[in-house]
C-alpha cells in the first residue's frame, strides 16, 4: 500500500470526499504523534477522533459513521492534508509520551484509583468494568441485570443516544468473548440470547448514523466466528 500523499488520499477517498475535506482544514485540532501515528480531532456536525499512519504503508481510522462503514472520509483527508503541509514546512507535530509506559510505572493502588476516578466521568467505562467484574465472578444474575439496563428498549429514543447505545453493545460483545475465552460458554450463550432479544428491533426505534448498525454487525460477526470454531479448539 502506498505511503501518505495527496494523490493517495484522493485515490482512496474519491473526489467528492476530497473536495469536502478542503472546507475542514481549519477544523483540525490537537494534531499529535503517538506510536508512529498522527492523531487529531476534526470538528463538523460532531467532533470526530481521527488517526492515520505517519510513515510506511498508509492506514487510517475515524469514528464518524461514514468511516465506520469502511470508507475513507473527509475527516481523514483533512487531517492528512494538514499533516502533509505542516510536515513539508518543518512543523513537526508534538510527540505524546506513551501512556502504556506511564501506566506500568504506577503502583497497584494508584492504577486502581486512576481507573475508578475516570470511570466516575464515563458511564461507558463504568459499564465495561462492571461487566468484567460480573463475568470474573461468574455472577450471571448481575450480568443479566447490566445487559437489560443498557440494551432493553421499549420505545424510540433520541438520536443523540445512539452512540452510547452502540458503545454498550460493544462492551457486552467484549464480555461475551471474555466468557468464551475463559471456558464459560453456557454463560456466554445466555448473555447472547438476551442481547439478541433486546436489540431485535432497536434499529426501528432510532434514526441511527451507523454506530448501532456497526455494533450489531460486530455482534453478528462474533457469533458467527464462535459458531464456526471447531469443538475443542481455541479461537485465534
Amino acid at each position: 500500500m502506498p505511503e501518505l500523499s495527496r494523490e493517495h488520499l484522493l485515490d482512496i477517498a474519491g473526489q467528492p470526499s476530497f473536495d469536502r475535506a478542503l472546507d475542514y482544514l481549519d477544523r483540525v485540532s490537537g494534531r499529535r504523534l503517538s506510536q508512529g501515528r498522527v492523531h487529531a480531532t476534526v470538528s463538523g456536525s460532531a467532533r470526530y477522533r481521527v488517526q492515520l499512519s505517519d510513515e510506511g504503508n498508509f492506514s487510517w481510522g475515524c469514528d464518524c459513521p461514514w468511516a465506520l462503514e469502511g470508507n475513507c472520509c473527509k475527516h481523514v483527508v483533512a487531517l492528512g492534508l494538514v499533516h502533509l503541509f505542516e510536515r513539508e514546512h518543518g512543523e513537526q507535530a508534538p510527540q505524546v509520551p506513551d501512556a502504556a509506559v506511564h501506566l506500568r510505572s504506577l503502583d497497584h493502588e494508584s492504577l486502581v484509583g486512576l481507573l475508578l476516578t475516570e470511570a466516575g466521568y464515563s458511564p461507558a467505562l463504568t459499564l465495561a468494568l462492571e461487566l468484567r467484574a460480573a463475568a470474573a465472578a461468574g455472577d450471571t444474575e448481575a450480568l443479566s441485570s447490566l445487559v437489560a439496563g443498557e440494551l432493553e428498549v421499549h420505545e424510540p429514543f433520541p438520536r443523540e443516544q445512539a452512540a452510547d447505545y452502540a458503545r454498550a453493545v460493544h462492551a457486552v460483545v467484549d464480555t461475551v468473548q471474555l466468557l468464551e475465552e475463559t471456558g464459560r460458554a453456557g454463560a456466554a450463550a445466555e448473555v447472547l440470547e438476551a442481547v439478541y432479544a433486546y436489540t431485535d428491533e432497536v434499529e426501528d426505534f432510532v434514526e441511527d448514523d451507523g454506530e448501532i448498525a456497526a455494533a450489531l454487525e460486530r455482534l453478528h460477526q462474533s457469533t458467527t466466528e464462535a459458531d464456526s470454531t471447531p469443538a475443542g479448539s481455541v479461537p485465534g
